[in-house]
């Protein structure tokens, strides 16, 4: 009786199997990334951000963690986590276009320190602690100055560098999933759009909206490689646990 065949849903080679433990903790990564991603939305209506930087300082001091997730805190954690999840991507799609990977990786790493230091929440987080401690009229007045130009500075260079960058990092790793069996059209389609979507923060007067379907539409490409990610280390976890491999790997374990 001859055997069926499964469908070669996921291709690598067998020195891929090294790699497992990354790709799990990239396809965790992106999990949290889109669990934060909710509670954001959800912080949002519950904690509305303050008007000022008085209010901004007030609450930094009275409540921590709530000052910090409406100065947007979560966006580091995001990034943080990014890291692994960029490096996944590498590994699993440098055999289809190596040289668009490496540009790809290199344009979403500069993204990643954009956001870093664009990101205001723990300098708000030091000025305000200043601020509590100044005994002065004349130094609080400098520190809400300071704050001020934080906030300001919030979606300046570095945070439009990195949009735009991080963009076409996205555009150029969806390329090259449409030529790759181990993410599927799906995937590269999803990230291809949200890259586009995400350049189109710059149209006048809807750019806000269309950046806010970017970022939606880059949690559910999120949650696509993941699972990809995870059937990958199952893959690669039968591909090293071979018949006759078995009990020499659970000795050395």
């Amino acid at each position: 009786m001859s055997r069926a065949i499964p469908a070669p849903v996921l291709s690598f080679d067998a020195s891929e199997v090294r790699w497992h433990y990354l790709y799990r903790t990239a396809a965790i990564a992106a999990l949290i990334t889109v669990a934060l991603f909710l509670f954001q939305i959800v912080a949002f209506f519950i904690w509305p951000p303050p008007s000022t930087v008085a209010g901004h300082f007030a609450l930094l001091q009275s409540r921590p963690f709530v000052g910090l997730i409406c100065l947007e805190f979560l966006i580091i954690v995001d990034e943080v986590l990014a890291i692994p999840l960029l490096f996944a991507l590498y590994l699993s799609l440098r055999r289809v276009h190596e040289s668009l990977m490496l540009i790809a990786t290199a344009l979403s790493a500069v993204s990643i320190v954009c956001f870093l230091i664009a990101t205001p929440a723990l300098n708000m987080l030091y000025l305000s602690q200043q601020y509590a401690a100044a005994a002065a009229a004349v130094e609080r007045e400098g520190l809400l100055a300071a704050g001020q130009a934080v906030l300001s500075s919030w979606m300046g260079t570095p945070f439009q560098v990195g949009n735009v960058v991080g963009s076409i990092g996205m555009l150029l790793i969806g390329w090259v999933m449409l030529r790759s069996p181990i993410f599927g059209k799906v995937a590269a389609y999803v990230g291809i759009v949200a890259g586009v979507v995400g350049l189109g923060m710059y149209v006048p007067k809807v750019g806000v909206y269309i950046s806010i379907l970017s970022v939606v539409g880059m949690q559910v490409w999120y949650v696509i490689i993941a699972l990809t990610l995870f059937r990958l280390c199952n893959r690669t976890t039968q591909t090293a646990l071979q018949p006759g491999e078995t009990e020499s790997r659970m000795a050395a374990d």
